[in-house]
């Protein structure tokens, strides 16, 4: 059925109505560049030829229009700057779930960022968040950690078995000793232990250890110091974590092996698994 241009023209309610999106992306009511000239192509087009649109009215709508897209290219350039600004940091932001068409809160880390045509997205755990929707930012949020260290009290002075583990590699290696104190880290907490006996296969910072002369005299000038170093578990696997913590004493076997005795080395107490009271000999008089 043809469209009675002369008897009948769209109101401006009816021509924002038939740019609505369809799938729920764009707001009644809200209009883009795209959406305006659609706009001003329909009032052409269903004009009343009796009475048309003047030249100054067209022109005055079609720098409008130029107008309107200059601001929307300054704005996505923007965005964008403001987005990338925004990686590695934490925010939270407000957004509508497509699949509910509820709002829905987010919050954490921004990982990177996605454009998407004029869109800017951040990229927060696995979620693109469009960058207008966020309502805070900061360096960090402050609660990755948010247990109560109290809870890990009754293991203090206690002999305990543990793992410590290189981030980078994934690999771990069983350490035991005994807690002296807990300490809350930003990410896990920690039981800081003393006597810990480990099985030294290189130094961390990467000094050379061909020389055979080289671990007597380092080790040697290294007791009571903070000392960085490489450990292996006791199987010989070939599993290798890096260490800190003040070295005690140390011994070298005929083969090479060399053993260390570590204190304040920290372990995650989340992978503490054997805990018994500390074992104190008698002297014999």
């Amino acid at each position: 059925m043809a469209v009675d241009g002369v008897s009948r023209e769209k109101t401006i309610e009816e021509i924002i109505k038939s740019t609505e999106n369809k799938a729920g992306q764009r707001k009644v009511g809200e209009l883009g560049k795209d959406e305006f000239l659609n706009l001003l192509v329909t009032q052409l087009r269903y004009q009343d030829p009796l009475n048309p649109v003047e030249d100054k009215e067209f022109i005055a709508q079609m720098a409008q229009f130029s107008a309107l897209e200059q601001m929307q290219n300054l704005n996505t350039s923007f965005s964008a700057t403001k987005a990338f600004g925004m990686i590695g940091k934490y925010i939270t932001a407000t957004m509508l779930n497509e699949s509910t068409f509820e709002t829905e809160a987010v919050a954490g880390t921004v990982e990177s960022v996605k454009m998407e045509g004029s869109r800017t997205y951040l990229v927060v755990g696995g979620k693109d968040v469009p960058v207008e929707k966020v309502v805070s930012v900061s360096e960090d949020s402050g609660i990755f950690n948010d247990t109560n260290i109290s809870q890990y009290t009754g293991i203090i002075g206690y002999e305990v078995k543990g793992c410590v583990y290189d981030p980078q590699t994934g690999e771990i290696v069983g350490v035991s000793g005994v807690v002296k104190e807990i300490e809350k880290g930003r990410y896990e907490n920690y039981a800081i232990m003393d006597g810990v006996k480990v099985n030294i296969s290189a130094v961390a910072t990467g000094l050379p250890s061909t020389d055979p002369e080289f671990w007597e005299t380092y080790l040697t000038d290294s007791l009571d110091h903070q000392i960085s170093l490489i450990i292996t578990d006791e199987f010989g696997n070939g599993t290798r974590v890096p260490v800190n913590g003040i070295l005690r004493d140390f011994t070298i076997a005929p083969d090479g092996k060399i053993t260390g005795v570590l204190d304040e080395v920290y372990v995650p107490v989340d992978s503490i698994y054997n805990i018994k009271e500390q074992q104190v000999r008698e002297v014999e008089e």
